[in-house]
């Protein structure tokens, strides 16, 4: 016969180790929330200076940053370009967006004329999503046809301009941390140039809410196993027990 003490503690430890062996967090959380805003940046073309993260946000403190036109390395506009970031470590939130209304890029061998640029980041403690777009854009060759680049393209469609460049529209990725990257366009110059030019950029990650404490996630499926076990255990330690019991009674 099993003593109820140790039977109800042997169940109770089938349920711990399947609920140890299984609970592990989808990723690292972040401590505070975050985000960080830029319109463009480019490193050195040629004869073309570098440009720097031209205007930047970051949360904290986060705000709105405008630049009024830009003529700057392969940069040229005279419209606004605005980033701006926000969050609240309340609720764990963050956002971030970069928006200018044309813009005309300069590379070796073609010119780049889009419209409509808008990168958005949206974060929670349950994840980031965001999108870059553009309302159109063409990238005109000497003496070839313009390539056309598409409005609203879907994250990470890329586009080659043979010999000169690589292009990814609505370019998205997710690190470790939760902490998703959003660039609307972000071209890289082949050949000994090397260089790198992004336009839109918004990135963002939330965070556990203050006074709360992070708790491991679990999935569906995660949870469904640890109860089956829970279950299974459980009835065999009780299978046990009154086995244990009828052989007592029965002498």
């Amino acid at each position: 016969m099993i003593p109820r003490t140790k039977a109800r503690l042997a169940a109770g430890t089938v349920v711990l180790g399947g609920l140890l062996c299984t609970a592990i967090p989808a990723h690292a959380a972040l401590t505070t929330p975050q985000a960080n805003a830029f319109v463009v940046s480019a490193g050195a073309i040629g004869n073309l200076v570098a440009v720097p993260p031209t205007p930047t946000s970051s949360y904290t403190p986060g705000g709105t940053t405008t630049t009024l036109g830009l003529a700057v390395g392969p940069f040229a506009t005279n419209a606004t370009l605005t980033a701006k970031t926000s969050g609240d470590p309340s609720t764990g939130d963050a956002s971030a967006s970069a928006t200018v209304e044309n813009l005309g890029v300069t590379i070796p061998g073609a010119t780049i004329a889009l419209t409509g640029i808008n990168s958005t980041c949206n974060a929670t403690p349950a994840g980031a999503t965001g999108s870059g777009v553009i309302a159109s854009g063409s990238v005109k060759l000497p003496l070839l046809p313009a390539i056309t680049l598409k409005a609203g393209a879907g994250p990470n469609t890329g586009v080659s301009i043979p010999g000169i460049a690589s292009i990814v529209l609505n370019q998205q990725s997710t690190d470790s941390n939760g902490v998703l990257t959003v660039n609307a366009v972000h071209i890289t110059l082949l050949g000994g140039a090397g260089a790198n030019l992004i336009i839109g950029h918004a990135s963002c990650g939330g965070a556990p809410a203050v006074n709360t404490n992070p708790t491991p996630m679990i999935s569906a499926p995660v949870a469904a196993g640890a109860g089956a076990t829970a279950v299974v255990g459980g009835a065999v330690m009780l299978r046990r027990r009154n086995r244990g019991k009828n052989a007592f009674d029965a002498s």
